[in-house]
Order: C-alpha cells, then sequence, then structure tokens
C-alpha cells in the first residue's frame, strides 16, 4: 500500500513539473545546469577581487523576465574615537568605519582625513563592483541557453545593513546596493559581431538599490510570517518571524522563506511540530514530512491569493514571486524548492469580484527543484 501511494504521489507532482515546464517552452533541466555553471562563474570572478561574496550566489530564471543573479554582501564595522556623535562611512570592500566626533581637534582633524579617505576608498569599491559585473555580463551571460532576445540577465548586488555601538550608541550602515542588467538580445548582437564590446558595454543598465520600505510589502511578509507559524500551520513551519524580501523595479517583490517540519532528541526520534506526532523513526518521520507536501502546495497557493491582494504598490504587469526552500527530506518525492509566481493584475482582479479564487489560483506559476 505505501509503494501505490508513493507511486500515485510521484506520478501526480511530475505531471505537475512536466506541465509547468511545458507551459514555459523550456527545459528546465538544461537551464538549472546552465545557472549553476553561471553561478560558479560569477562566484570565481568575484573571489579574485575580494569585492563581494562569492558564496550563497542564488540565481532564478523568471518566465518572461530573464535571470536574476542575487549576491549577498558582508561588511565588518570599525569604530574609533569616544562618539559625542557618529558618522558611518563605506569604506569599500565590505568593510566600513565609524567616524567619532572627539573633543580634541586633533582627534578631529585625524577623524576628518580618516572619512574623506574612506569616502574616496567607497568610490573606488562601486566602480570595481561596476567593472566585475561588467566582465561577467559581457563575457560570460550569453553561456545561459533558452532565453529570449527580450530576457534580462540581471546581477544583484543586495545592501545589506550592519549596526556597532559607539560609547552606547546603536549606528546602522547600510552598505550600498546596486543592480546591473543587459538584454539577451544585445549579447546576440555582440557574439554575432554586429556590435562592439565598447557597444554592448554602454547597453548594461546600472541602478542603486532603493533602499525605500513598502508598507505593504513588510505587511504581507509579517502575514506569511504568521501564517507559518507552528500554531497555525498543518504541514510546515517558517524558521523565522522575519521574511526577507527583494523589490525590484519593472518586475515585482521576491519573498523568499524556508519551512521546517520536525526537530529530534538525544535519541534520534523525531517530533513533526505542527502536528504533535512524536516518537518517530527517520523512515516514518519522512513518510509524514512527504505526504504533508500536497497540502503544503495547496495552501500555498491558497494564501498567495488571500492575502497577495493587500500589496497594492506593485504595477498591473509586476509579479509577486515566493521562494520556498522546504524541509529536508532524503529519498523522498516532495521537491527540494519551489517558486510561485503571480501577475498583480491577477489578485486586483480577485480583490475586486472580476474573477473567483479558483480562476486566481490557477493563474499562478509554480517551478519545482527536485530532490
Amino acid at each position: 500500500m505505501r509503494t501505490i501511494r508513493r507511486t500515485i504521489f510521484s506520478l501526480g507532482l511530475a505531471i505537475l513539473i512536466v506541465g509547468s515546464t511545458l507551459g514555459q517552452g523550456i527545459d528546465q533541466e538544461r537551464m538549472d545546469r546552465d545557472l549553476k555553471i553561471a553561478e560558479n562563474i560569477l562566484g570565481t570572478l568575484s573571489n579574485d577581487r575580494n569585492l563581494f561574496s562569492g558564496r550563497n550566489i542564488e540565481s532564478n530564471y523568471v518566465p518572461d523576465y530573464g535571470v536574476i543573479f542575487s549576491m549577498p554582501q558582508s561588511s565588518i564595522v570599525f569604530a574609533s574615537g569616544k562618539a559625542e556623535s557618529v558618522s558611518v562611512v563605506s569604506s569599500g570592500s565590505g568593510y566600513s568605519y565609524v567616524v567619532a566626533d572627539s573633543p580634541s581637534s586633533d582627534d578631529r582633524e585625524r577623524e576628518v582625513a580618516k572619512k574623506a579617505s574612506a569616502e574616496e576608498q567607497s568610490k573606488g569599491y562601486e566602480e570595481k563592483v561596476k567593472e566585475q559585473m561588467t566582465l561577467f555580463l559581457v563575457d560570460y551571460a550569453d553561456l545561459i541557453g533558452q532565453l529570449k532576445p527580450t530576457d534580462r540577465i540581471m546581477v544583484n548586488l543586495k545592501k545589506s545593513r550592519n549596526y556597532v555601538w559607539v560609547s552606547g550608541e546603536k549606528v546602522e550602515d547600510k552598505n550600498m546596493g546596486m543592480t546591473a542588467e543587459i538584454l539577451k538580445g544585445d549579447l546576440i548582437a555582440y557574439k554575432s559581431g554586429k556590435a562592439s564590446r565598447e557597444q554592448t558595454i554602454s547597453k548594461i543598465k546600472f541602478t542603486e538599490v532603493n533602499d525605500k520600505m513598502e508598507k505593504d510589502l513588510e505587511l504581507f511578509s509579517s502575514i506569511f510570517s504568521r501564517l507559518y507559524e507552528p500554531d497555525m500551520s498543518n504541514t510546515y513551519y517558517a524558521s523565522s518571524r522575519n521574511i526577507n524580501y527583494e523589490r525590484m523595479d519593472n518586475l515585482g517583490a521576491i519573498f523568499s522563506m524556508r519551512v521546517y517540519s520536525s526537530s529530534s532528541d538525544n535519541n534520534g526520534l523525531h517530533t513533526i511540530r505542527t502536528t504533535g506526532e512524536g516518537g518517530l523513526t527517520q523512515e516514518e518521520r519522512n513518510e509524514k514530512v512527504n505526504a504533508m507536501y500536497p497540502d503544503f502546495e495547496t495552501s500555498l497557493r491558497q494564501n498567495v491569493v488571500d492575502y497577495g491582494r493587500t500589496i497594492k504598490s506593485l504595477k498591473p504587469s509586476e509579479l509577486l514571486i515566493i521562494r520556498v526552500r522546504l524541509t529536508e527530506c532524503k529519498g523522498c518525492e516532495m521537491p527540494k524548492s519551489i517558486e510561485l509566481s503571480v501577475k498583480a493584475s491577477v489578485l486586483s482582479d480577485f480583490d475586486s469580484g472580476k474573477i473567483s479564487r479558483d480562476k486566481a489560483m490557477e493563474a499562478i506559476s509554480i517551478k519545482k527543484e527536485s530532490n
């Protein structure tokens, strides 16, 4: 009976995966391979210059938009002097320097000089980041096949926040964030000899990341965090109260979350937190966790439709994207991760009663990464 259930589950899951892939006209396995190679190249290039972290690079293909590479940025903050007032200046290469105004005139002069040096280094850092992004986009991004000429290839250097305490005062350091993008068609023209390297470089669009907080996006993040706490979820639960998101102009909003299912004791027995079932062996735990997946996907679709309509800042053509890293389940048929996307116009039409809840759910596209 267990074998039959697994066979039926696998067949249904395969149909869903194949259906979503064929609808996009994309060989997902080939796309995943191309993106992993591109991630490796981008990480290797960045590590050569120590500009930003070459680890933990994530890439995603978005139908009718293109590919986005997200790169984390880390920094170390140094503090100096006894602070009457403080300011933070990025000094490049992921480092920041806290400038502390001191009662001594000599100290103030030294701090002013350090601040000027930090600002100069920051400008140099920005130019090096642009140079590195340009090298990747022009010389290597064309390795990503299957993209249409109108598809974008974007590198997103994430803005980061760091805090330091200076004389009892909490100071926030915001590192620069930046995106660089180019159309696949511009790379095709360059590789075919129809455009020079200089002309191709001029096609790259650099944008400083907007640090503006969208209240409706913050609200949606808070709602989803609450929905996937153990006392409310019937399947998997989120890892924290904060679900991260990024606002990308002309694309939409991307929310990222990770969900878990169980905890284990010193004897290696597992407890599923959302159901309270305990004393489970690894095999028993995996079978129950695997069986939860269809209900999790259904509820996720429902929650996107029911609560996604609270987001008003997206343009009708922009997307609400939910990326979920699923709980670990080795040898299970359930995916390793999933990504849901839906146009803001669909959510708006549902909110105004133009379409039914079922129609809105059908409009959600889904991609799955297999275990």
